[in-house]
């Protein structure tokens, strides 16, 4: 069984951490970066089988990589959740406009986001 990709593109480098830690504990290869624009670059370059970005970012917001991945042909399939300090319906509407697979509350519950990542159905390297 291949090692799944996850790229955490998150401004908040205490989220990355925690984020990081528990995913690598738990067997998944993590890819980190701390923009947006680093984050879209990753996710282009990687091709990862999820993204987790959160929706303020400098260079690029979430909701804009998340587009440019979701109607790019090449990049359509990777599975993108944003993370949001907000859990309004208008972060939800949001995530939906721009094609995203799903939302997660920040300060991310651990065992919630484990509970995704079980659920997504990964791609076969």
């Amino acid at each position: 069984m291949t090692t799944k990709i996850i790229i955490i593109a998150d401004g908040k480098k205490l989220n990355i951490d925690s984020i990081n830690q528990y995913l690598v504990e738990h067997g998944y290869e993590v890819i980190v970066a701390y923009d947006g624009l680093d984050g879209f670059n990753l996710a282009r370059s990687e091709k990862p089988d999820l993204v987790l970005i959160e929706a303020i970012l400098s260079g690029f917001n979430g909701y804009q990589i998340c587009s440019l991945l979701k109607y790019d042909i090449l990049y359509e399939d990777i599975i993108v959740v944003i993370l949001s300090d907000s859990a309004e319906n208008k972060e939800q509407q949001l995530a939906d406009s721009c094609g995203a697979d799903g939302v997660l509350s920040t300060p991310v519950d651990l065992d919630e986001l484990m509970g995704i990542v079980k659920s997504i159905n990964f791609k076969e390297q």
